[in-house]
C-alpha cells in the first residue's frame, strides 16, 4: 500500500502480469500421452505380477546370502503389492482427471527414490558382477522414469477423456 492507502499495483496490472501463468489452453494436446501411459501401465503390471508370483526366485538371483534371501523375498512381495496399488491410483487419476500432474509427480519421486534405494540395498551384489540382463533391467527402469518425467511435464496437455484410452491417438486427425 502506498501513502494514500492505494495499492502499488492495480488490478489490471496484476492481471497482465499473471495472465500467462499456469496451463496454456492454446497449446495442442500431447498425442503420445496415451502411448506413454499404456507402456507404463503394461510395465508396472508385468513387474508387479512378476514380484508377486516369483519373489522367492527373484531373491535367489539377487543375493547369495541365505539369511537375507527370505527377508528380500518378503520385501519384493510387498513391493509387488505396493506397485499394484500405485497402478490402481494412477489409473484412477488418469481416467477421472483427478490431479494427474500431482499424482504422477509423486510417482516420479517415488520411482527415483526406489531406484536409488535399490542401487544401495538390493543390487550391490549384482553391481559387482553385472550381466547383460541386469543392465537391461536398469535401462528399462531409467527409461520408465524418463517416460514418467515427460508425462508429468506434459500433464497440462492431456487429451480429452474420451481419447485417453486411444493408443492410436498420434495417428488420429484432430480438429
Amino acid at each position: 500500500m502506498g501513502k494514500d492507502n492505494k495499492p502499488l499495483v492495480s488490478a489490471d496490472e496484476l492481471e497482465a502480469l499473471i495472465q500467462d501463468w499456469g496451463a496454456n489452453p492454446h497449446l495442442s494436446i500431447d498425442r503420445f500421452f496415451p502411448v506413454r501411459f499404456w507402456l507404463l501401465f503394461t510395465l508396472v503390471l508385468s513387474v508387479s505380477t512378476w514380484l508377486l508370483f516369483k519373489a522367492n526366485a527373484l531373491a535367489l538371483t539377487l543375493t547369495t546370502d541365505p539369511e537375507y534371501i527370505q527377508r528380500l523375498s518378503n520385501f519384493l512381495y510387498f513391493r509387488g503389492w505396493f506397485m499394484l496399488t500405485i497402478l490402481v491410483i494412477g489409473c484412477y487419476s488418469y481416467f477421472r482427471d483427478w490431479y494427474v500432474g500431482i499424482v504422477f509427480s509423486a510417482f516420479l519421486l517415488m520411482g527415483g527414490v526406489n531406484l536409488v534405494f535399490d542401487l544401495f540395498t538390493i543390487y550391490p551384489e549384482r553391481l559387482e558382477k553385472p550381466t547383460p540382463m541386469f543392465t537391461v533391467l536398469l535401462l528399462v527402469r531409467i527409461s520408465a522414469l524418463w517416460m514418467l518425467y515427460v508425462t508429468v511435464k506434459n500433464s497440462s496437455r492431456l487429451p480429452p477423456l474420451r481419447d485417453r484410452v486411444n493408443i492410436l491417438l498420434p495417428f488420429k486427425r484432430l480438429p
